[in-house]
C-alpha cells in the first residue's frame, strides 16, 4: 500500500501484520497483530471497533504529519486506500474463518484523557461508512484538534524530552471553589481572551499553601479545554527545557498554558534567569498560542535575606542592581493574583459545599469536628477542608456514603 501522508502506518508492526494476514492468512501475522492490539487495548479511548481506533490514531497522532488541510487531494487518495484495505474489512469474520479469536471488541476499560470532544470526534471517524465520509471527519478533526500524539489529552507533562499525556486529569471546576470571586473573574477573563485569539498575560498566583492556586489553574483548563486549551505541567527543575517545550507545541490549532506549580528560588539559584528570558521573550521564541501560569507561596519568587539587603558579606560593586534584577522576576508576569487564607466561616463553607456535593448536610456535630480538625492539622485552607471532608465521607458509615 503506497501512501502520501500516512505512509508511517505501513511501518507499524500491527498494521503491517494485518495487511499481510489479509493477503496470506498466515496465523503468525495474526498473532503479531493480536499482541500489539492487546497491549493497545489498555489505552483505548472508545468502546467502538478496536482495530479501526488503532488505525485512526496511528494515522493522526504522528507528530510529523504535514498540513493535511492544504493537501486535500493527497488526503482523499490516502483515505480511500486505507479505508478499503483496513477499515472496510470485516476482520473478525476473517479471523473466525481461520479458527482464530476476534479482536475488534477486545478490552472494555477506557482511559480518560479529559477530552470527551476528542473521543466523540474519534467515534465519528470510526463510524464513517464511506471513504468520503471518513475524509470529511478527518478534516473536521484536524481543524478542531490538529495532529500529533499530544492532541488527545487535555493535560500533559514534560517528561524525558517529550510531552506525555496525563490520564484522569483533575476534573475540578470553578463551582467547586468557594469564594475567590475576584481571582476567578480575573483568571477567567484573561484565559477567555487567550483562547479567543486576543492578547493575554502570563499569570502568577501567590498565597499560602492550600488556598486554591493550583486548583484555579486546573479549573481554568476544564472550563476552556473544549475550546482548544491545553495544560502542560513543567517543574522548576525543567526550566532549561523551555525552548524544547516551545518547539514541541507549534500546533496552531491549540492554545497552551505552561503550568509551573510551587515556584520559588533560593538566593543562590540562578535558574530564575531561564524563566525571566522566557517571560521577556528572549529565549527561543514562544508562539502567540502559549502562556505561562505559575503558582508560588512567595510573592517575591526569589529568597532574600536581611544580610543581602543590608549588604553584609557581599563584595558586589553594584549589589543593588543585582537585587533589583532578582526582585523584578515577579513583575515579568503581566498579572499577579493573591490568594488569602480563608476565614473560619469561609473554611466551614468550603466543607459544607464539598459534603453537599456528596449528599451530606452540614450539622453542628460536623462543624465542631471540622474546627477540631483544623486545629490539629494544617489550619484554615481549602486543602484542609477537602481533607476533613474526605475523612467524613470515607470513614463515617453513619452518613451512608458509597465508598
Amino acid at each position: 500500500m503506497n501512501l502520501f501522508l500516512f505512509d508511517h502506518i505501513t511501518k507499524d508492526p500491527a498494521i503491517a501484520a494485518l495487511l499481510r494476514f489479509y493477503e496470506t492468512g498466515d496465523s503468525a501475522d495474526y498473532y503479531t497483530a493480536a499482541r500489539a492490539l492487546i497491549a493497545y487495548s489498555a489505552h483505548r479511548l472508545t468502546d467502538r471497533n478496536l482495530i479501526a481506533e488503532y488505525v485512526l490514531r496511528s494515522m493522526l497522532e504522528e507528530d510529523l504529519l504535514p498540513d493535511i488541510e492544504n493537501l486535500r487531494d493527497f488526503l482523499r487518495r490516502d483515505v480511500k486506500c486505507i479505508y478499503t484495505a483496513l477499515l472496510a474489512v470485516d476482520w473478525d469474520q476473517l479471523f473466525r474463518e481461520k479458527g482464530l479469536l476476534p479482536l475488534s471488541k477486545m478490552g472494555t476499560q477506557r482511559i480518560h484523557t479529559g477530552l470527551s470532544s476528542y473521543v466523540r470526534s474519534l467515534e465519528s471517524m470510526i463510524e464513517s461508512t464511506s471513504n468520503e465520509a471518513l475524509c470529511g471527519a478527518i478534516l473536521a478533526h484536524a481543524e478542531s484538534f490538529g495532529t500529533g500524539r499530544a492532541t488527545a489529552y487535555a493535560a500533559l507533562r514534560w517528561d524525558g524530552g517529550a510531552l506525555v499525556g496525563i490520564n484522569n486529569p483533575d476534573a475540578i471546576t470553578f463551582r467547586d471553589l468557594t469564594g475567590l470571586a475576584h481571582q476567578k473573574e480575573v483568571l477567567i477573563e484573561n484565559t477567555e481572551r487567550f483562547v479567543s485569539g486576543y492578547h493575554a498575560n502570563d499569570v502568577l498566583l501567590t498565597g499560602s499553601s492550600g488556598t486554591g492556586k493550583s486548583s484555579s489553574v486546573k479549573a481554568c483548563l476544564n472550563l476552556f479545554k473544549d475550546r482548544g486549551l491545553r495544560l502542560i505541567e513543567l517543574s522548576k527543575s525543567q526550566l532549561a527545557d523551555l525552548p524544547a517545550v516551545f518547539r514541541a507545541i507549534k500546533n496552531p490549532v491549540l492554545r497552551y498554558i505552561i503550568f509551573i506549580d510551587d515556584l520559588s528560588f533560593e538566593a543562590d539559584d540562578t535558574s530564575y534567569k531561564l524563566l525571566k528570558s522566557a517571560l521577556d521573550g528572549q529565549a527561543e521564541a514562544r508562539g502567540n498560542n502559549v502562556l505561562i501560569y505559575a503558582t508560588s507561596n512567595r510573592r517575591s519568587l526569589i529568597k532574600e535575606t536581611w544580610s543581602e539587603r543590608e549588604g553584609y558579606l557581599s563584595d558586589e560593586v553594584h549589589r543593588s542592581e543585582g537585587l533589583s534584577e532578582r526582585k523584578s522576576l515577579s513583575a515579568r508576569f503581566g498579572i499577579t493574583l493573591s490568594f488569602l487564607t480563608p476565614t473560619q466561616n469561609e473554611y466551614l463553607e468550603i466543607v459544607a459545599n464539598i459534603l453537599s456535593a456528596s449528599g451530606v448536610a452540614m450539622t453542628d456535630e460536623i462543624r465542631a469536628k471540622a474546627l477540631t480538625w483544623e486545629m490539629q492539622y494544617n489550619g484554615f485552607s481549602g486543602r484542609t477542608a477537602k481533607q476533613f471532608a474526605a475523612s467524613i465521607l470515607n470513614t463515617d458509615a453513619s452518613y451512608n456514603i458509597e465508598r
